[in-house]
């Protein structure tokens, strides 16, 4: 309905109830460089454009692993696998035993940017930090892809919908 002075304000608890009803994959961004080592799940990985090959993903303003990914100007975009949920747990800070180390819930190996690659992800995205813009709540980052590691595997992407995660099924 509209008023005076345009439509009405979008009710909050509508549009989170329609976005979590869509399927998403899921990825663990990584970085390692002068700043540190930090990572963070999101939900959020898009490509972007093929020249120059490049992703799009968005990180929430106050997350310390987006100030990391900023000041090390490098990251890795891991897609994970249908069997990695742990991973995805373990870097939104929902497993107890990793909250200290998120990097000790998986075997791990450095891109040539020096970002950590996941062993066994679908596929990983290695990143240098081409632009990142404020909008809201979050930062929409930008990262021109440099390589690409793990394009051979067959396993099923692990996708996240509904508050749960979710595997591909065949139609």
């Amino acid at each position: 309905m509209s008023g005076p002075h345009g439509p009405a304000p979008l009710d909050a608890a509508a549009f989170r109830k329609a976005m979590r009803r869509m399927a998403a994959g899921v990825a663990v961004i990584t970085t390692d460089g002068p700043a540190g080592r930090a990572g963070i799940t999101v939900s959020s990985l898009a490509s972007l454009c093929m020249e120059p090959p490049s992703v799009i993903l968005c990180i929430h303003e106050k997350s310390a692993a987006l100030a990391v990914i900023e000041r090390n100007g490098v990251f890795v975009a891991n897609v994970l696998a249908h069997h990695q949920s742990l991973v995805a747990d373990a870097f939104a800070g929902q497993v107890p035993r990793f909250r200290d180390d998120k990097f000790a819930s998986a075997e791990w190996h450095a891109a040539a940017s020096g970002a950590p690659v996941l062993a066994g992800a679908l596929m990983s995205f290695d990143c240098r930090l081409a632009a990142h813009h404020a909008y809201g709540t979050h930062r929409i980052v930008v990262g021109e892809v440099h390589a690409v590691h793990g394009v051979e595997s067959d396993a099923e992407p692990l996708l996240y919908a509904n508050r749960a995660y979710r595997r591909l099924s065949a139609a």
